[in-house]
């Protein structure tokens, strides 16, 4: 196989031109950059490839007629599409035939996760080629393979490359993985010439993220960090476990070598003036030698930071102490479930004793946090949520200043390359042909996890009643605080939530000198509750997001006014159709009134989507009632993790082809 060494400059210079463009994945631009393509960018300028820029789509927000222009403009030999998540294939399959159409002669070339679902990519859409894996090496070979000959027969040397040569697909398989000192190697300068740099690098005050994870720091007030921004590294790529829920490319872990590492966070400090980062890993500091000498690093730099991944069972109290001491204010983790049982399903490789023991250490050590959770996987069922939701009380009671709304609660997306896509294909949720995929991929496209109308019953129960567990989890652990500290203490703590935002003539009743102020509209970060949140994103360049390619199809709820300190009361609440909004309101009526709770989702499905919506899943309600008298029906499997059920229990389907095996399993 063709694997291009790229650090340096292996072959001739050419006169190709390659855009890489992004697409759209959450309702407003994400502060995470494109970091896979500005990798692919470097690599492929280090190989020779001057003509090669970006377009950051994600981040710029223009109308897609701009964007077809644009890239019509550019005129390029080569256009590759970051398709970073499966739920952008809508997005990806209008832009690459809409292109073909106005550039017959161009090439598409699409990487990112929605590669998994290549089969469907290549027979449904304007794109040439995937890429497998990571693009650094493959786009590399690619484009010298392709100064030489368009013969696609030609390209089976190369790994890392999935297409079709005579109507057969051919896969290459993955590519050889790069050192770990090349890991996200790129030129923030690409982001200035082609994107708006402020979405990367936003004043503190006016970041979702900040306010999230730094506003209850007390340290966010010492003078030096007042105009600051907020940039993001990644410290690591890959992960340790491979939950059955979750897509990747890479196989296994590697840490970016701290002098490295350091060396980048130096430049973003210097450069764009940050004070505070988020540590974008999956899996930060899994190597407890790598995480020591990273801690002893970065205390110099005296900014303050948050991590977005780490593992449960990967840490202690004494690395959270010396963690904060360094400057961490936050850290989050997958916790997704309350139950062992689930635990087995997602196959997570950790206790439960672990996601106890860790949110007991995360509040010793003063530091924030969100319960992110995972509902609806196979084998759900109101016991298995009656255990997540004893987690979830137990984490919302722990201290008094914890904010017991601190809940992320989405529901399991099928995503291809997992087991629970290959799981919902062989139930017949998805289909098994071609058509019935794309169908789905297009029934989720710009769809966040927390959306409850795309979401599959992979469960044995009907909607009606898994749209109940999410309130009652969160009625759970809201009424359990009531009990603990009282019913004042709680209202302090909603009048600090997503849902309310004070009258601007009473904003005098919130600290002047806070450095982070109330942020943003949603981001798709934080589901339930933290999925409702206010008004438009603000950065020092303003996003129009009305007119966009910004096509996510959540519905936006703006924060409901506190008037003289008082919140709301019930008849308000239901004069203006927030009945989600009681629920978390009054936590403990809605908890002795839990066996009604299934009323309350069809009443807030009846105004979100209407009356058709309404009455389907009240028949399906019916019909599984009828048949629950008739017979019980239980989770055929036993609690092991799906990927066994797959392999062992259910087994590759025939029909498939071969050659998108390694796909469907992923890696």
């Amino acid at each position: 196989m063709e694997d291009i060494p790229i650090t340096f400059q292996t072959r001739k210079k050419n006169n190709l031109r390659i855009l890489i463009i992004t697409t759209p994945i959450r309702p407003v631009p994400s502060i995470y950059p494109p970091i896979g393509s500005l990798a692919v960018i470097k690599a492929l300028r280090k190989s020779g490839c001057e003509g090669v820029e970006l377009y950051d789509i994600d981040a710029l927000r223009p109308a897609y007629e701009i964007v077809l222009e644009h890239i019509k403009a550019f005129k390029p030999d080569i256009l590759g599409i970051s398709a970073v998540v499966s739920t952008a294939y809508e997005y990806a399959k209008k832009i690459s035939l809409d292109v073909k159409q106005q550039i017959p002669n161009v090439t598409v070339v699409l990487g990112g996760n929605l590669g998994a679902s290549a089969e469907i990519l290549l027979r449904k859409t304007g794109v040439d080629f995937v890429v497998s894996g990571e693009g650094e090496r493959t786009m590399s070979a690619f484009v010298h393979k392709f100064q030489e000959t368009k013969n696609r027969a030609h390209f089976s040397s190369i790994s890392g490359l999935i297409y079709l040569d005579n109507d057969q697909l051919i896969n290459t398989g993955y590519p050889i993985q790069i050192p770990k000192e090349e890991v996200y190697d790129i030129d923030w300068t690409d982001l200035e010439r082609n994107s708006n740099i402020d979405v990367f690098f936003p004043q503190a005050t006016q970041s979702l993220l900040a306010e999230c994870s730094f506003a209850k720091d007390p340290r966010i007030f010492e003078k030096h960090r007042q105009g600051k921004t907020m940039g993001l590294l990644v410290g690591s790529k890959g992960c340790v476990a491979r939950c059955t829920f979750c897509h990747r490319w890479d196989k296994g872990i590697r840490y970016i070598p701290i002098p490295i590492l350091m060396e980048r966070l130096e430049y973003i400090i210097d450069r764009y003036n940050v004070g505070f980062v988020d540590f974008g890993d999956e899996n930060f500091g899994t190597d407890k030698r790598w995480l020591r000498e990273f801690c002893d690093a970065i205390k110099k730099y005296d900014i303050l930071w948050r991590v977005s991944g780490m593992r449960v069972n990967c840490v202690t109290p004494g690395y959270l102490k010396l963690m904060k001491e360094v400057g961490c204010s936050a850290v989050y983790f997958g916790m997704e479930t309350g139950s062992e049982r689930m635990l087995q399903i997602m196959e997570k490789k950790v206790k439960l004793e672990d996601n106890y023991n860790v949110m007991k250490w995360i509040v010793e050590a003063q530091l924030q946090t969100t319960i992110q959770l995972v509902i609806g996987m196979p084998g759900e069922n109101p016991q298995t949520i009656k255990e997540t939701a004893k987690f979830a009380a137990y984490a919302a009671c722990l201290s008094k200043d914890k904010n017991p709304l601190d809940l992320s609660i989405n529901y399991a997306q099928a995503l291809p390359g997992t087991s629970l896509y290959e799981y919902a294909r062989h139930q017949g949720l998805i289909g098994k042909t071609i058509d019935e995929e794309e169908q789905y991929l297009l029934s989720i496209s710009d769809r966040n996890a927390s959306d409850k109308t795309t979401t599959l019953q992979l469960t044995e129960y009907p909607k009606l009643i898994t749209e109940a567990w999410r309130p009652y989890i969160t009625a759970t652990a809201g009424s359990a605080y009531v009990f603990k500290y009282g019913r004042k203490a709680y209202d302090e703590q909603l009048k600090k939530s997503q849902y309310f935002t004070f009258d601007k003539e009473e904003n005098n009743a919130e600290p002047e000198n806070t450095v982070i102020k109330h942020a943003a509209k949603e981001t798709g970060y934080f589901n339930f509750p933290k999925e409702k949140r206010g008004e438009a994103f603000v950065s020092k360049v303003k996003v129009d997001v009305s007119s966009t390619t910004d096509t996510i199809k959540d519905k936006k709820d703006e924060r409901i006014k506190i008037v003289n300190q008082q919140l709301p009361g019930i008849l308000k609440l239901l004069r203006i159709k927030r009945f989600h909004v009681i629920m978390v309101r009054y936590p403990v009526l809605t908890y002795r009134l839990r066996i009604f709770l299934p009323v309350f989702a069809l009443l807030s499905d009846y105004s979100s989507n209407g009356f058709n919506y309404a009455a389907k899943l009240c028949l399906e309600y019916f019909k599984y009632c009828l048949k629950s008298m008739l017979f019980k029906k239980q989770f055929q499997y036993m609690y092991k993790s799906l990927r066994k059920i797959m392999d062992n229990d259910i087994g590759i389907d025939p029909n498939d082809d071969k050659a998108m095996e390694p796909l469907r399993k992923g890696r």
